[in-house]
């Protein structure tokens, strides 16, 4: 900022009056400055020397916004405040603009006008105010424009090319104001639109869509304060798939070891057709599906069940799909089961008792079980010639892995008292079923 100082007729004719006494005599003496009307130093006056605001700021912007019209400068060392002026701009020309008014007086080098009328050019100044009430110089004004107005929608979206690399987009500018351009697709016409990318020129490639997968795009406009056009129309793209395409990492959706039995289920893309899932696990995470001592198992299925040791809530797991073509997806996200407390299986009821020549057939109902819950192995019988059986004073017990169960040898006319319990692969068993009894024939 350069540090102009401009004499005043009075401070001039002073200095010629010394100059004149040198030469007369050799020694100066200062001459009383002449008075003229209007010469005392005036606070507003930018030009009085004793005024320390003798520039305007500089660096002064003003930037158009969809919400307020931002303005910003540099900040002078004497200044305390500026003051912010504004005119509504009547024309094209920089004198075309109404009467400035005050807008606002800050403390700072900038100031958002959030009060302009929307799409309204205005024109804004600025000047810097000190304690001692001097001012600066005006900066020059500048236009700005609370703009909300959209540009015009995109025209003749295309789909220019669709390999294995992905989808290439091109479209017209629909003759707006757009700066840029957004590019949206969905799963189908109707599901919601996704932002997959941005650019400024009129041609867009889709490298992220999934292999197989037609989807809908289309393309916005979007002007230099932000404001987004209305959609072009649509067209619909698929990347390719080849003998080399990946399919998409499997998706882990239950992971629970109940007891010692571990289940594990995922979801899988169907774009990318699968021929197998390896299961991999180990007791750091996330797991390295690329060391071969991490395999558990493949299946060829969607869920793999096993039971394993006492250390099985110590590991995490993951699953890789082999695509046909031998391709491997990347690893799904790496899971810790949930552990559940094995819980005894629900008991049963006995519904069929027939006695015969020496035996007793029972039949009775299979206990289900849930995710949550420990598999049904087996059923144990149990008999007693006393009534009230217990599992303590039965006299005799068999496992079977069925439903039903024929006893034999037993002594005809002899009363026999009978129940049966679940059994599960925790090794845990149910509550017996309600007593039953029959009496075989000799």
């Amino acid at each position: 900022m350069s540090r102009r100082r401009h004499l005043r007729p009075a401070a001039v004719a002073s200095a010629a009056a010394v100059v004149l006494a040198l030469g007369l005599t050799g020694t100066a003496h200062a001459a009383a400055p002449a008075t003229t009307p209007g010469s005392a130093a005036r606070a507003d006056d930018p030009d009085q020397p004793e005024n320390p605001l003798y520039d305007a700021p500089e660096g002064f912007r003003v930037d158009s916004g969809r919400e307020a019209v931002a303005l910003s400068w540099s900040t002078l060392s004497a200044a305390t405040a500026y003051e912010v002026h504004r005119a509504e701009a009547e024309g094209t020309g920089p004198d075309e603009v109404g009467p400035f008014e005050l807008l606002a007086t800050v403390p700072t080098g900038s100031y958002a006008d959030d009060s302009a009328d929307p799409d309204v050019a205005y024109a804004y100044k600025v000047r810097a105010l000190d304690g001692a009430g001097h001012v600066s110089p005006y900066t020059e004004s500048l236009r700005g424009t609370r703009d909300t107005v959209a540009p015009f929608a995109p025209r003749d979206l295309t789909r220019a090319r669709q390999d294995e690399r992905g989808v290439t987009l091109t479209w017209r500018t629909g003759d707006s104001d757009s700066v840029k351009y957004m590019l949206y697709r969905a799963e189908s016409p109707s599901a919601p639109r996704v932002k997959v990318g941005s650019t400024t020129s009129l041609t867009f490639r889709d490298t992220k869509g999934e292999p197989g997968l037609t989807y809908s795009y289309e393309v916005r406009g979007v002007d230099a304060v932000g404001n987004e056009s209305e959609a072009s129309n649509s067209v619909t793209g698929t990347r390719t798939v080849t003998a080399a395409t990946a399919p998409k990492a499997p998706s882990v959706g239950s992971a629970r070891l109940v007891g010692k039995r571990l289940t594990l289920s995922w979801s899988q893309s169907p774009y990318v057709p699968v021929s197998s899932y390896t299961v991999y696990r180990s007791k750091t995470s996330p797991v390295d599906t690329s060391d071969p001592a991490n395999r558990l198992a493949t299946t060829a299925g969607k869920e793999y069940t096993a039971t394993v040791g006492e250390d099985g809530r110590d590991y995490s797991y993951a699953v890789v799909a082999t695509s046909q073509h031998s391709v491997r997806s990347p690893a799904s996200a790496s899971v810790r089961p949930t552990y559940t407390e094995p819980r005894p299986p629900g008991a049963t009821y006995v519904h069929d008792v027939a006695p015969g020549a020496g035996s007793v057939r029972l039949g009775w109902s299979a206990v289900p079980y849930g995710s949550d819950e420990s598999r049904v192995t087996g059923y144990r019988v149990y008999r007693s010639t006393s009534p009230h059986l217990t599992k303590e004073n039965t006299q005799f017990t068999e496992v079977t892995s069925g439903t039903e169960y024929v006893d034999r040898g037993l002594t005809g006319g002899t009363k026999y008292y009978y129940a049966v319990a679940a059994l599960n692969e925790d090794g845990l068993e149910s509550a017996l079923s309600p007593e039953v009894s029959a009496t075989p024939t000799s």
